[in-house]
């Protein structure tokens, strides 16, 4: 996909989906009717702009508010309907239909163009896409696409930090009140909700609008809570709302089993102090990410070996080492702070393309800089040799064609083990401490 001019209003349509496939694990629900949805560059302006001619504006049914108080009590008690936001009509198919799905994606900002080309693809192996899709707004940190009754794996999407199944987009949000036409888009979703998350995009000028979030969410959520629509059921979708800039909202839902689990898809880390680089981070969020807490018991156990390739500073020999782990640190470089000459590592100061283990390792780790292709082969050489049983590594990224260049890596990964024989699991993820690279998991698996 290309990028197109980000000065350009992007329209979404969002029309009823189709009702999933039994067995399917995306939850997809259902707007009676319909539901209309536009989605443009968001506006620095806080002010509400006259209707345009030919464009309904949004309507609400409003019961009259009881005398009961403040502004806010009466807002609270405000009987609200459907949001009908002004949208182009979806054009039909040839079979005479029109079900249009769309999707919002967060993902770290720049490669807004990563994100969606994946997604459609993703789609696109499935069946036909027949929409025209959204214009990517470059270094915005979120993607929209538009599909047809296809459905999207997150855990198969590797620039996606979260995967939301979009709804509605509020253009204008009043400077005063901002919670009515908020509360009245939420109306028209079906169903209630386990959990409600307000996000912003991960930028500087998304980081500003925190302060905003943490003083709304209370006043959206009491509300939402007094109407039943929240709940506390994690097995419910979770309620998303977006917030580009401070006048705009998208609204939104995910499927806990679809989706991340952290707020705007992170999983944040802190710096240890006696950790000797901050590419501990990484190794310590894709542990987090990759496993849960029991597979993390289970496969990171004291007295278990790993070799660490590229390991100097030892930001990730450091991740194992506090579990108990024996290390091998394969680099010509120095080993720095409590790394150097710990005694669970031995440090190796060879070239990690040509080191070979005398016997197999439980865990290979590997963070060195080179072309994707390279570290994929090595990785392939490991397991097939049999030196290692699980593996967490980095792929840099090209500066283009970056989807290109992972299908290809990992691609060689999967050719190379199943001519083997082997059965295994793999996963990656761009994550919120990688930079310009993706983290993979690799394991074997008895089936």
């Amino acid at each position: 996909m290309q990028t197109k001019n980000p000065k350009k209003k992007v329209s979404v349509k969002d029309n009823a989906a189709k009702p999933r496939r039994a067995g399917t694990q995306t939850i997809q629900k259902t707007i009676p009717g319909g539901a209309s949805a536009r989605d443009d560059k968001p506006r620095r302006s806080s002010t509400q702009p006259a209707s345009k001619p030919g464009k309904a504006p949004v309507k609400a049914i409003a019961a009259k508010p009881r005398r009961i108080g403040t502004k806010l009590s009466r807002l609270l008690e405000l009987n609200v309907v459907a949001v009908k936001t002004p949208a182009r009509t979806a054009k039909p198919r040839s079979d005479g239909t029109a079900s249009l799905t769309h999707w919002l994606l967060y993902c770290r900002p720049g490669f807004e163009k990563d994100c969606a080309q994946e997604a459609v693809g993703q789609a696109r192996r499935q069946q036909p896409v027949l929409a025209e899709q959204p214009d990517v707004i470059p270094d915005s940190g979120y993607a929209l696409v538009a599909i047809n009754e296809q459905t999207l794996d997150y855990r198969e999407l590797i620039f996606a930090r979260q995967l939301i199944r979009l709804h509605h987009t509020i253009d204008t949000l009043p400077e005063r009140d901002r919670l009515t036409p908020i509360l009245l888009a939420i109306a028209a979703l079906p169903g209630n909700f386990g959990a409600l998350w307000l996000e912003v995009p991960d930028t500087n000028d998304g980081k500003t609008l925190s302060a905003f979030t943490r003083r709304f969410q209370p006043l959206l959520e009491t509300a939402l809570r007094e109407r039943g629509r929240m709940v506390d059921d994690i097995k419910l979708p979770r309620l998303h709302i977006f917030f580009p800039d401070k006048s705009s909202a998208l609204t939104g839902t995910s499927d806990p089993y679809n989706s991340s689990s952290s707020i705007m898809g992170i999983a944040r880390q802190s710096m240890p102090a006696e950790a000797p680089s901050r590419s501990t981070l990484k190794l310590a969020e894709a542990i987090d990410v990759f496993l849960d807490k029991s597979e993390q018991t289970r496969l990171l156990r004291s007295g278990m070996t790993a070799v660490d390739l590229g390991a100097a500073p030892g930001g990730w020999t450091w991740q194992m080492v506090r579990r108990g782990i024996r290390v091998t640190a394969v680099d010509n470089g120095d080993m720095k702070g409590t790394m150097d000459k710990n005694p669970l590592v031995e440090h190796l100061r060879q070239d990690g393309f040509k080191y070979a283990p005398r016997k197999a390792v439980d865990w290979l780790i590997c963070d060195m800089v080179e072309k994707p292709a390279k570290v994929a082969e090595l990785i392939g050489n490991w397991f097939a040799s049999g030196w290692c049983r699980h593996a967490i590594f980095n792929l840099k990224l090209p500066m283009k064609q970056r989807v290109a260049a992972l299908d290809a890596a990992l691609g060689g990964i999967r050719s190379r083990l199943e001519m083997e024989g082997f059965s295994y699991k793999m996963t990656a993820k761009q994550l919120y401490h990688d930079r310009e690279e993706i983290t993979v998991f690799l394991t074997r698996t008895k089936h």
